[in-house]
């Protein structure tokens, strides 16, 4: 039973989360980003690291099982993204540690999936290979962020 509600809850914290911080006028914006880099940036990954090289695999989806992946990771990573965007620091310093963090706080995520029993990988792969994925993947999503959002361009010092 965790399992089959470990993602549905995930989703609604999040998803309060995002509604309670993240202002009504800029959600639009910051949903765009979670799609891109959150959504598609997961099925990206997946296929990559699940379908192409066979390192890391979803397990006990029950009924969320769509073409061998969670159906509910893409939309957790939309609501992570857009979280991770809304709380990114504007000093660069802070930036960095935010970024180096949030790698951190992936890896750990992926061990409680992988500890609920919807997840798994090859155990070279953990943590230090996740990690170099997630800190590619956050450094990248906050480098496109800082460069294209409208939601920055009122902080010229953050470019």
């Amino acid at each position: 039973m965790t399992n089959t509600l470990f993602y549905p809850a995930y989703i609604l914290i999040a998803f309060i989360i995002v509604l309670l911080t993240i202002p009504k006028k800029d959600l639009k914006e910051y949903f765009i980003y979670g799609v891109l880099f959150g959504g598609l940036g997961d099925v990206v990954v997946v296929a990559l690291f699940q379908n192409l090289l066979h390192i890391i695999s979803f397990k006990n989806a029950g009924i969320f099982n769509v073409l061998g992946e969670n159906l509910l990771s893409p939309p957790s990573w939309i609501l992570t993204v857009m979280i991770f965007l809304r709380f990114l620091p504007l000093r660069k310093v802070f930036r960095y540690a935010y970024v180096l963090g949030f790698a951190v706080f992936s890896v750990g995520y992926g061990y409680l999936v992988h500890n609920v029993g919807l997840f798994d990988f090859k155990p070279w792969f953990y943590p230090f290979f996740a990690y170099l994925t997630f800190l590619f993947w956050w450094s990248a999503i906050t480098w496109v962020f800082i460069k294209t959002s409208s939601l920055l361009s009122e902080k010229p010092y953050l470019r």
